[in-house]
């Protein structure tokens, strides 16, 4: 029974979870990689050393049946690398799942994985206690900075909220949330606002203020950036076309209904990917900010054509020689 899923998919859900993954020589050798719920409508994968827990879904494409299989940090890794040489988003995975044996394949070709034996971490039963769990007001708590590195491949920006000062860290974002146990102090007090209070109060000395902020650094996220230009495109292209409509140079009207069209496209698209998928999205947008930055987009787009079995070297050749035309046309009629 196939699963069918975007390739680029399932490598992102596999790159927010593996950092969670336990050390194959850790004494609970099933958690020593990733845990695969598929529940007919979401692929779910999940990886937790204890410590920290994370859960990545994506929307399946097709699915025939609904299954559970773990497949160890090693071939996982090949399953990973695999999903990810896939060039576009629009390649998808079949995935196959029989005693023993996880296979995927794609028009790229098909790899196979064995999947390992035993139960994994009850996942489900975690998080519907900690999500259901009675808030109570958090004063302070202590983390353990050695983990915080794992959730870099969850996604920039990451909501995060905690029931109590003994309940854990509960991080989310688009189609991901996971869970980081908390420092529970044993042999010291339990710290306290008051207490920090107490313990900068000669640092601070004695200072006040409600109108002090720190010189907070510019979002790196392009989304909106992009957003402003591409509204701002729209409306500049729209007030060029209705000063060119009825003119005599049909050229420029075709370019500025193009450009404003064009603008309007990207928006509503860049609109939905945010939605969506996020993640991809902030990376894409980095790339193209590069890509524009470089001025190498043309050459870029000439090959992508190529790639795609286009040819546009003739687009090239008919568009120069219809603008010739126009220009020798217009230089008769003066």
């Amino acid at each position: 029974m196939a699963t069918t899923i975007a390739a680029h998919q399932l490598a992102e859900a596999l790159t927010q979870v593996m950092p969670h993954m336990a050390h194959p020589a850790s004494s609970t050798p099933i958690l020593a990689g990733v845990h695969f719920a598929n529940d007919g409508t979401h692929l779910h994968a999940v990886a937790t050393d204890r410590h920290t827990l994370a859960v990545a879904r994506r929307r399946l494409r097709d699915c025939e049946d609904e299954w559970n299989t773990t497949v160890g940090a090693v071939h996982i890794a090949y399953l990973h690398a695999w999903a990810e040489a896939h060039p576009t988003h629009s390649d998808t995975v079949d995935l196959a799942v029989e005693p023993g044996l996880l296979t995927a394949s794609s028009t790229a070709g098909r790899i196979a994985v064995p999947t390992m034996d035993g139960v994994h971490a009850p996942w489900r039963a975690l998080l519907a206690k900690h999500l259901d769990h009675h808030c109570e007001p958090v004063d302070v708590s202590m983390l353990d900075t050695q983990y915080l590195a794992r959730w870099a491949q969850a996604g920039r920006h990451l909501q995060i909220t905690q029931a109590s000062p003994e309940a854990p860290y509960i991080l989310a974002g688009a189609d991901f949330i996971g869970l980081q146990m908390p420092v529970r102090p044993i042999l010291q007090e339990a710290p306290s606002r008051v207490g920090l209070a107490a313990d900068w109060a000669t640092s601070i000395g004695g200072a006040t203020g409600t109108d002090v902020d720190l010189p907070l650094p510019a979002d790196g996220d392009a989304a909106p950036a992009m957003t402003e230009d591409l509204l701002r495109q729209v409306l500049i292209s729209a007030q060029d076309l209705y000063a060119v409509v009825g003119g005599e140079d049909p050229a420029a009207t075709a370019a500025h209904a193009s450009a404003g069209a064009h603008a309007w496209m990207a928006h509503r698209l860049l609109q939905v990917l945010r939605v969506i998928d996020p993640r991809t999205t902030e990376l894409a947008l980095a790339d193209i900010n590069g890509e524009l930055e470089a001025g190498d987009f043309p050459e870029l787009a000439f090959d992508d054509a190529e790639t795609l079995g286009h040819q546009p070297q003739a687009w090239v050749d008919s568009y120069l020689a219809a603008r010739d035309k126009r220009a020798t046309v217009s230089a008769a009629t003066v």
